[in-house]
């Protein structure tokens, strides 16, 4: 049988070994009291019987690489036993029908027999000892089943006292938590409405803002056109400033383009007299010398009817020259007048046609004047103003928008944490209910199979373990008896101290041997229980090995309890002689009260 995993449930204490996680030859389990649990344990899985209290046992092996399971447990006032697929009377005979041995056989194959090598070191008689020990047929007496019986009552009444006793004490650590529950789901709740209706109102804000948005840019473009009126406007009131200027321009233009035309008109006048005048003083130098049919030497005419009589003054060609260059001056000063008149006025044409353009262009119809400038852009103030105050106000609040906007998923994930926490806590809460009404429904039931149990104390309870485990040590020692045998045993007495003395020399070191000799077991010719006990206890785990390596051919021996003693001076040597001892597959040492350094010495 090869072990692989076991689990032990007392009233103290869950036990688990997984014996598959150990490699080494020799290992150690380590115990947390020193009672046996872990051969208690496989005694009571397999067969039923031990020698401490056990609720229930589940054990996993191997047999011919076949993985078994079996799990041994009290109910209804009965011991119930599961193996692989079959149950109660039907699983203990396929049990025993695998394992082929009973109680005594199995103590035989895989414990290491030293409480029994102690109590034979005082027997008086060891060769009977010995005999009875070697026997594996069970002595069939009628008390098993009465204490069998009494066992299983009183183990059910302590399970089913241990449940109601751990049922009420849920019941009262547990109850006080509902209020607390309560409590703290009213303030969740409320929590999550407020943080509901935050989401939904940004939800409800955030959905404006594609509205607001459109809204912002309408406005922008009406801001856009103000601007654009009112630049118009001043470029018009420029265009209109500078036509005014022009007109007071073109008013002295023209008034120094008459005046101009004026000098020459008088200046033509004044040479056009003085020419004549000339002239006609010429023409009465040459009447001078005119004679009748003598040929005019103007006109060749013979007759002079009337010949020009010098009158006035006397004009000299200098002073009509003078007179030709001050008229010529003022003829080119009338042309410049005129033609600096005649380029303003283009300009002065093209400052009214732009003028004419921006009114069509800004839709004005009226004539131009100081009152219409300030009429519209009086108007044009007033809706800048208003525009500009509900502008910033609408992009304060878009601005807010898209803050919300960005928050509003951090809110909706603290929404469904809240939400989440809310369902996880109130989940809880209605487990925690359910789970104390369950325990007061199971305690009802209890207390309807057991009226008293409420009544029970701790007293009474150990008086009934006391009972209970006193009986369970008698039923194991009922179990252990066996019908000793009659054939001579001498020889195999020889062979194991023959066995133990090889092994006593090795672990020792020393040429030491025991020996068999009137009922008294001699170490060097001194009896053996004279010595100190750790010697009495190294020579006892010897024997007890040796016997087991005599009688058992096994996949593993478990040696309980039989190194107690770390002060022997050979317990180092022991522990290294069983690390290499090959007789067994594996060998596990349980240990309550082991040091670290022997642990890893191990």
């Amino acid at each position: 049988m090869e072990l692989v995993k076991l689990t032990i449930d007392t009233f103290e204490t869950k036990t688990e070994v997984d014996f598959s996680s150990f490699n080494n030859h020799l290992n150690y389990l380590y115990e947390k009291e020193n009672n046996n649990i872990i051969v208690n344990g496989l005694t009571y899985a397999l067969y039923g019987v031990c020698e401490i209290l056990i609720k229930e046992a589940k054990l996993v092996f191997k047999i011919e690489d076949q993985l078994h399971t079996l799990h041994r447990y009290y109910s209804l006032q009965t011991s119930k036993l599961d193996f692989d697929d079959y149950h109660e009377e039907e699983a203990q005979n396929k049990l025993d029908a695998l394992l082929k041995m009973n109680y005594p056989q199995f103590l035989h194959q895989h414990i290491m027999p030293s409480s029994f090598i102690y109590h034979w070191l005082q027997s008086k008689d060891k060769e009977e000892s010995i005999r009875s020990y070697l026997s594996t047929k069970q002595i069939n007496t009628n008390e098993v089943p009465m204490i069998q019986k009494q066992i299983n009552e009183t183990m059910w009444f302590l399970i089913l006292f241990k449940d109601y006793q751990e049922t009420c004490t849920y019941i009262n650590k547990n109850r006080s938590y509902l209020p607390i529950y309560e409590n703290e789901l009213g303030k969740m709740e409320l929590s999550l409405h407020e943080k509901k209706k935050k989401v939904l109102r940004e939800i409800e804000l955030v959905t404006q803002l594609d509205d607001m948005e459109k809204e912002a840019a309408i406005r922008k473009q009406k801001q856009e056109t103000i601007d654009m009126r009112r630049i118009g406007l001043n470029e018009l009131a420029s265009l209109y400033d500078e036509y005014l200027l022009s007109q007071d321009h073109l008013f002295d233009l023209e008034q120094e383009y008459s005046h101009a035309v004026y000098l020459y008109a008088s200046e033509n006048d004044d040479y056009t007299r003085l020419y004549h005048h000339y002239m006609n003083q010429m023409a009465g130098i040459l009447a001078k010398d005119l004679k009748e049919n003598t040929p005019c030497p103007v006109c060749g005419s013979l007759n002079h009817p009337h010949p020009c009589k010098i009158e006035g003054k006397e004009v000299s060609r200098n002073l009509l020259s003078r007179k030709e260059t001050i008229l010529e001056k003022a003829r080119s000063n009338m042309e410049k007048k005129r033609l600096e008149r005649t380029k303003y006025l283009e300009y002065h044409q093209s400052l009214i046609d732009k003028i004419i353009e921006k009114k069509e262009e800004l839709h004005i119809t009226e004539d131009i004047s100081k009152e219409m400038f300030i009429r519209e852009l009086s108007v044009l103030n007033t809706d800048y103003l208003s525009h500009y105050k509900k502008d910033k106000k609408l992009i304060d609040e878009i601005g807010y928008l898209h803050k919300l906007e960005k928050h509003l998923p951090v809110l909706k994930q603290d929404y469904q944490e809240i939400l989440l926490t809310l369902q996880e806590t109130e989940n809880e809460y209605k487990e925690l209910k359910t789970k104390i009404e369950n325990a007061q429904k199971h305690c009802e039931e209890i207390e309807k199979k057991v009226p008293f149990i409420k009544h029970v104390d701790e007293t009474f309870i150990e008086t009934k373990k006391r009972e209970c485990l006193s009986n369970q040590k008698i039923l194991s020692l009922l179990q252990k008896q066996t019908i000793p045998q009659t054939e001579d045993i001498n020889s195999f007495i020889e062979l194991w101290l023959q066995y133990s003395n090889k092994m006593l020399i090795e672990v020792t070191k020393q040429n030491v041997s025991l020996i068999l000799k009137d009922q008294t077991l001699y170490l060097q010719n001194e009896p053996l229980l004279h010595y100190d006990p750790s010697i009495i206890s190294l020579c006892t785990c010897i024997l007890s090995y040796s016997l087991s390596s005599i009688t058992s051919r096994s996949d593993y021996l478990i040696i309980d309890q039989s190194l107690q003693y770390k002060t022997s001076p050979y317990h180092a040597s022991l522990i290294e002689y069983l690390s290499h001892e090959d007789h067994f597959h594996k060998i596990y040492i349980t240990d309550a009260i082991m040091t670290m350094n022997y642990y890893h010495h191990a």
